[in-house]
């Protein structure tokens, strides 16, 4: 008779920990707190300290060279799990595990019955991967995975936990090993290595697998999502609280490595700079820039032989010799030295400020050939990028670097040109990023996890209590706690790179990492300027917008190159997201302590099985205030550039949503079909009742106006209330509690609102201690009478025809501090309350 190898032969409890043993298998349950267990299965009875490591990663390039070059190796020296407790269950806890020993299943149960069943798993013959198999309700849905490109909804898909190093719908640029279920659960493997999540057949469970010959899972349980991905976040760690620069928008370039030749109009890849001169970019040949051999379009200036970054022909040279050949070129660098002064990375910055385009952050790049210096060694170049990052601070935009290979010098004491060395490029140049590059990283696993721990350990040491911005991708598990993610390479020119990009970034919250972004546009392309202002719009409400420069047909720089009215649109989304920082970094607030992500799919308002489904995924919530349903295709496209959505679904029967551009209400609910969307209106929709924390326009972080505060209240029939966080947006001294909350409160009975600001609990250094105040309300009722309490003191507040910041007093007609106004202006009241300390409550109250 052939023994079962399932049957249970030996079960024991020991100090909290469940073991039992079959012929073939050994396994142990244990408790980390009461609401998360991890279950261990060995194919022996040894049960290994830390998680397999993959021996030997292949890397698919997909046809781009850059991938994984610059490190490889797979270590186990940065940990998945950072907490593993272990808790004495009792039979008071919400949660239980019975164990059924005569099929070999664990039956998970809540306040609510049963949630899952787990079945023990097995090997193939080869012992080296193994398959488990958990139940799948007929009402159940899954998310989670990691940043999946192009798809968050994960029932009915077969997902490939795996560094794929495919940058399109259906690849993966930073996988983890976790999901979880809205049957309220969720599943974290402690593993290194590749998976399959199989979510496409409910008769046969969900099925895991890994290629791992020890099985170690963690089983969260929680009654909705935050508590799932906060759970995912007690055993890996929280998500970084992004310095407040990072909010802003990004330029990224290969500075002081190409060349630049005068060029007729007509040449391919011409570009028009502010001399009245056309101009073509070259790079030269080198394997840092993976320009080794042969490239149609290859010239030869002053004896060193230089590539085309876009387009080889035709082409002609203004400056040449008799046989047409080039006869000078033009060395960009860092800050204008010489002729290079309208190609440098100060004129670009100059040009961003001049046009008053936003700006946060400038990664002038010391990668793929690029260094951040043209003298002879390593300590002249830091200079350099020293002199950079000192003139950028003085406009007050950050500087980071781009990493395309190791951080540290082969000799501590003595790095060479062309190395690294973050220590002295934090330390003494002032570098407040690091974007951990394909090239680097692209290995992933343990190595893309590592990279950006020892990033941030170097960065934390260095930075004289600054706070480390790091961006990567190709991460795991446990990524979140260093980094923000970056969806990888995406072409531009495309719209439907624009359509499945919005579930790559809901995927990614979906997983535990909350920061996540893109490039403006993609890398590529670059020729279509409706394409990259309709990008732009979707992404302005987004936690990271990257302007990735340098490879597209023409520069990435916000749309300037396009002229009006892409221009006047750009400018007025992005200097509308400056006005927004303290709803966003709230946001990023609330996702590192609660779970909830900063982009959110509609069900986290309404969930149900449409909202759960595919179908709304070209829409998210930014919060639970703001609903963006950008135009991802050219259906119902006119000359005039405007468009309309075919659908989109407005979530929660009980809400109204108002169309931030027309004020017109629609009721939650419904689906509105072929939605209008003139060029400048992506549709945008704010949920009746939202207060939303705002700023003045501002261009940088350093302008950053903490001497006022503006709240923009959209009246809702029903009481209305939020928490603003701040601290000082820079350091780490948040997390000694150096923070800041203050309460917001509103009601609209339709004949009084009552606007309440709370007395601000907390304090930081540099904290503002008294604002002037503006209270937008977006109504055209026109009141009668507006009084302010504040300090035991009541007082009428009288109309004021123009702005008024010295003496409080109210206006009725364009809202004031509105950088949409050249877009759609809106009207409303504006109440002006100059110097409130933020140690009293004030209270609003406006008749009508």
């Amino acid at each position: 008779m052939v023994q079962d190898p399932q049957a249970i032969q030996q079960e024991s409890y020991h100090d909290g920990v469940f073991s039992i043993a079959t012929t073939k298998l050994h396994g142990q349950l244990s408790w980390v707190n009461d609401h998360i267990v991890r279950v261990r299965v060995s194919q022996t009875d040894h049960f290994p300290d830390r998680p397999t490591v993959p021996a030997d990663v292949q890397v698919d390039k997909n046809g781009d060279h850059t991938v994984a070059t610059g490190g490889s190796g797979q270590t186990d020296e940065t940990p998945i799990v950072i907490n593993n407790d272990h808790y004495p269950l009792t039979t008071a806890d919400a949660y239980q595990a019975d164990w059924e020993k005569a099929h070999g299943t664990l039956h998970i149960s809540g306040p609510h019955g049963a949630i899952v069943d787990l079945h023990l798993p097995s090997w193939d013959d080869a012992g080296k991967t193994w398959t488990a198999r958990l139940t799948f309700s007929p009402d159940e849905y899954f998310f989670g995975g990691g940043t999946q490109n192009g798809r968050f909804a994960l029932r009915g898909q077969r997902v490939t936990i795996a560094n794929t190093n495919l940058w399109t719908a259906g690849g993966v640029a930073s996988p983890v090993p976790f999901y979880w279920s809205t049957a309220g659960y969720g599943v974290l493997v402690n593993t290194f290595t590749p998976g399959l999540y199989d979510f496409s057949t409910p008769a046969h469970g969900v099925q895991l697998s890994h290629d791992d010959p020890y099985f170690d899972v963690y089983i969260i349980l929680g009654p909705d999502p935050t508590h799932l991905i906060h759970g995912y976040h007690e055993l890996t760690g929280k998500p970084v609280l992004a310095p407040r620069f990072s909010f802003y928008p990004a330029h990224l370039n290969a500075y002081n490595r190409d060349y630049w030749l005068p060029v007729t109009k007509n040449s391919v890849g011409a570009i028009l700079f502010p001399d009245g001169q056309w101009y073509k970019e070259y790079q030269p040949v080198s394997e840092k820039t993976f320009n080794t051999g042969y490239r149609a379009g290859a010239i030869t200036v002053a004896g060193q032989t230089l590539v085309p970054n876009v387009g080889a022909a035709p082409v002609t040279f203004t400056k040449h010799d008799a046989q047409g050949n080039p006869t000078g070129a033009v060395h960009e660098s860092l800050n204008g030295e010489g002729p290079s002064a309208q190609f440098s990375a100060r004129a670009v910055l100059d040009r961003y400020l001049e046009n008053k385009m936003p700006i946060g952050w400038f990664l002038p790049n010391d990668g793929y050939g690029a260094g951040y210096g043209q003298t002879a060694d390593f300590a002249g170049d830091l200079a350099n990028l020293r002199d950079f990052t000192a003139y950028a601070n003085d406009q007050g935009v950050a500087v980071g670097l781009w990493t395309q290979e190791k951080l540290h010098p082969d000799d501590p004491e003595h790095p060479q040109k062309g190395e690294r060395d973050i220590g002295q490029e934090v330390g003494a140049a002032g570098v407040a990023a690091v974007k951990t590059d394909v090239a680097w990283v692209g290995e992933g696993y343990t190595f893309g996890l590592h990279a950006t721990a020892d990033a941030a350990a170097a960065m934390t040491k260095a930075g004289h209590g600054r706070r480390p911005f790091i961006m990567s991708l190709d991460g795991w598990a446990g990524s979140q706690r260093y980094t923000s993610i970056w969806s990888g390479d995406q072409g531009g020119d495309d719209w439907e790179n624009i359509r499945s990009h919005i579930a790559t970034y809901l995927s990614t919250g979906l997983s535990g990492n909350p920061n996540v972004g893109s490039d403006i546009d993609g890398i590529y392309g670059g020729r279509d300027p409706l394409i990259q202002t309709r990008d732009l719009q979707w992404k302005s409400f987004t936690p990271i917008q990257l302007n990735m420069d340098g490879w597209g047909s023409q520069p990435k720089n916000m749309g300037l190159v396009f002229g009006q009215p892409f221009v006047a649109i750009n400018r007025a989304y992005l200097q509308f997201k400056t006005t927004l920082l303290p709803y966003l970094y709230t946001l990023a607030h609330t996702a590192r302590e609660t779970g909830a992500p900063i982009v959110r799919p509609l069900f986290w308002l309404e969930p149900d099985a449409y909202t759960y489904g595919s179908d709304t995924d070209t829409e998210f919530l930014l919060g639970d205030d703001l609903l963006v349903a950008p135009v991802t295709s050219p259906y119902r496209l006119a000359r005039d550039g405007s468009a309309r959505v075919p659908h989109l679904y407005l979530p929660d029967p009980h809400a109204t949503w108002e169309d931030l551009f027309t004020g017109e209400r629609y009721a939650g609910g419904q689906t509105l079909a072929d939605y209008p969307a003139p060029l400048a209106q992506t549709p945008i929709f704010v949920r009746a009742g939202a207060l939303l924390p705002r700023v003045p326009v501002h261009l940088t972080p350093g302008q950053y106006p903490a001497d006022t505060r503006i709240v923009t209240y959209f009246p809702g029939p029903r009481p209305s209330e939020t928490t603003v966080y701040s601290d000082d947006g820079a350091t780490l001294a948040y997390q000694n509690g150096e923070a800041a909350t203050t309460a917001l409160r509103a009601t609209d009975d339709g004949r009084r609102i009552i606007f309440t600001l709370n007395a601000t609990q907390g304090t930081y250094t540099g904290q503002n201690q008294a604002p002037l105040v503006l209270l937008q309300v977006a109504t055209d009722a026109r009141p009668h009478t507006i009084q302010v309490t504040s300090n035991g003191e009541t007082r009428k507040l009288r109309e004021a025809l123009k702005p008024v910041t010295d003496a409080p007093s109210w206006q009725m007609g364009p809202l004031t501090a509105w950088p949409l106004a050249p877009i759609a202006p809106r009207s409303g009241i504006t109440v002006a309350l100059p110097a409130q300390a933020i140690d009293t409550d004030v209270t609003i109250i406006i008749d009508y």
